[in-house]
């Protein structure tokens, strides 16, 4: 009896002592929430510490991502774009947003597996725990619980018991085919890719703008042409050697190829074409290819061995020492499987003619009663007087400053949609996989003059860079940049036009180099007169000269000016 007693009094006493400490505990926690955890000071930290026992719906750093919030913004995207590429704001704007969405839903995509596998993990070693509990109660000695097995392998037979657990605990039922639903794990939002479709007339910097993106971005970046794609079977290039391309420019590594950029190229090419006998494996069955795998699909491709080794540290062009590896032998071939679902797909062609379609479809008809007059619709997309403004307000990055459309640059493709590309020979299954379908404008004449002179790696610079090697110092005036711009402009060849120009241009005092000092005039691309040529001593004669043509040129441009105003007054008064 008196030891009862005893136990019974330090049970008490226990019991009191547990019931003192929560008391305490809480009545510490609720003085600390009491108090402000902040001074007035705001550069002071924090005044007391943190319970993280309490739910007060906000920590110290309140609910801030793990993953950490973007290094680059689709604006950046763009400042670095317009170092290289002269205009087309709204098509850089897109395709910086469509790129950075990209990358952020995989960013966030791969941050939510992670902390899945995180809790699938804790789940298991709860489940583990719970198990052994239960074997443990019910008699059964596994061979994990003794101390020594591990140390006398083979004695496992020895060392078990005489309870064995019974396998039909971890056999699951032949008939149990559907999965209940686990309410433990959470439930994700899954942002689903959205693909690009660039159009736009020849020379206006639809592949231009994704180099030069690529460059900036570490992720690999491949162009393929479409003019080779064929079904499979047949001869020509499977859709799937776009992958290939892809997982040869990652350096063969699966989880960099998955999520890399595949751009292809003249994508208007694999248009349904009018075949009188046998099937179009070259347009509509290059297109039923292309649905799985812009979709998502799992590719599978053969690479032999005897490849050229790849390293990261290999310059692309070949340059520079290179860590040659020896040949496996011929023969073998290496399989590889990639999974295209966070591939991100950009589509670029120049759809000759579906200008065309769209004017049909959005003007008025010409012929009969209340119908309006419409003028030829000029060769290439960039006819911008057709349609009125209005037509254009509900498309996105609207100018701040538009008076028309001649200011907006907005173009009857901008007007495109699924139905415009159905009719111009697209299947709607993969045109409903092109989320996004922006337009370029064709280049201006004060665009083309800009491509000539700012961009950091202009023809201009490219140029006098080139001269500088034979040695001798090119100059060009003005009026002259400006001559080869209408040039080009005339050539209806968009950027292109303008290399065309100064190669025709500068082939004469190419081949007299070297020289010290050359000067190009107006005269000289007109062909009146020939490219000016001076010694060591002759600079101050050529700045003289480039001084005289530029004076003239803002003389003539005043004039100009003075007669346009005058014009305007007489059709005033008139």
């Amino acid at each position: 009896m008196p030891c009862l007693a005893r136990r019974r009094a330090l049970t008490c006493t226990a019991a009191l002592r547990v019931a003192h400490l929560r008391h305490s505990a809480y009545s510490t926690t609720s003085v600390l929430l009491s108090t402000p955890r902040r001074t007035s000071d705001f550069n002071s930290g924090y005044s007391s510490s943190y319970d993280p026992s309490q739910e007060t719906g906000r920590g110290p750093i309140f609910n801030k991502h793990t993953f950490g919030v973007p290094q680059f913004y689709p604006r950046d995207l763009k400042r670095r774009v317009d170092d290289y590429v002269v205009g087309q704001d709204r098509a850089k704007k897109t395709i910086c947003s469509v790129i950075f969405n990209h990358y952020q839903a995989l960013r966030r995509r791969q941050h939510h597996e992670l902390q899945d596998q995180h809790f699938r993990e804790k789940l298991q070693r709860q489940k583990y725990a719970q198990d052994q509990d239960v074997f443990e109660r019910a008699g059964y000695n596994g061979p994990r619980t003794h101390p020594v097995e591990d140390e006398f392998p083979g004695h496992q037979e020895s060392l078990r018991g005489a309870f064995q657990i019974p396998e039909s605990l971890y056999e699951p039922q032949a008939d149990d085919f559907y999965i209940p639903e686990d309410f433990s794990m959470p439930n994700h939002v899954k942002i689903d890719k959205s693909n690009l479709l660039l159009i736009g007339p020849t020379g206006v910097g639809k592949t231009y703008i994704l180099e030069t993106l690529s460059k900036k971005l570490n992720v690999p970046f491949t162009i393929s042409d479409c003019n080779s794609f064929t079904q499979a079977g047949y001869i020509g290039q499977d859709v799937e050697s776009c992958i290939e391309r892809l997982l040869i420019e990652a350096n063969y590594d699966i989880k960099t190829a998955e999520h890399g950029i595949v751009v292809l190229d003249e994508f208007d090419k694999i248009a349904k074409r009018e075949t009188i006998n046998g099937r179009d494996v070259g347009g509509e069955g290059v297109q039923q290819a292309l649905l799985k795998l812009v979709e998502g699909t799992k590719v599978t491709i053969n690479i032999k061995d005897h490849r050229s080794s790849r390293t990261t540290n290999n310059p692309p062009g070949g340059y520079g020492p290179s860590n040659q590896q020896s040949t496996p032998p011929p023969g073998k071939v290496d399989q590889y499987t990639i999974d295209t679902t966070n591939i991100l797909f950009v589509f670029c062609g120049a759809f000759v003619g579906l200008d065309k379609t769209v004017l049909r479809r959005v003007a008025k008809p010409s012929i009969g009663f209340g119908s309006e007059v419409r003028g030829r619709a000029a060769s290439m997309a960039g006819s911008k007087d057709i349609l009125p403004p209005e037509m254009y307000t509900h498309l996105p990055h609207q100018p701040a400053l538009a008076s028309g459309p001649a200011s907006s640059g907005f173009t009857p493709l901008d007007l495109t949609t699924p139905a415009d590309l159905q009719a111009y020979g697209f299947i709607p299954e993969l045109i409903g996989r092109l989320h996004n379908i922006c337009a370029l404008t064709p280049l201006s004449l004060d665009e083309l003059y800009r491509i000539l002179t700012e961009p950091r790696n202009s023809l201009v610079a490219q140029y006098t860079a080139l001269f500088e090697t034979y040695p001798s110092k090119l100059f060009f005036t003005r009026r002259a940049l400006y001559a080869i711009a209408e040039k080009a402009a005339k050539n209806e060849t968009g950027a292109r036009g303008l290399k065309m120009e100064m190669e025709r241009v500068l082939a004469e005092p190419m081949f007299e180099a070297p020289t010290p000092y050359v000067l190009i005039t107006e005269g000289c691309v007109h062909g009146t007169e020939k490219a000016g040529y001076w010694g060591k001593d002759g600079k101050l004669e050529l700045e003289r000269r480039m001084q005289e043509e530029d004076e003239r040129r803002d003389s003539h441009a005043e004039a100009e000016v003075s007669f346009e105003q005058f014009r305007e007054a007489g059709q005033s008064g008139a």
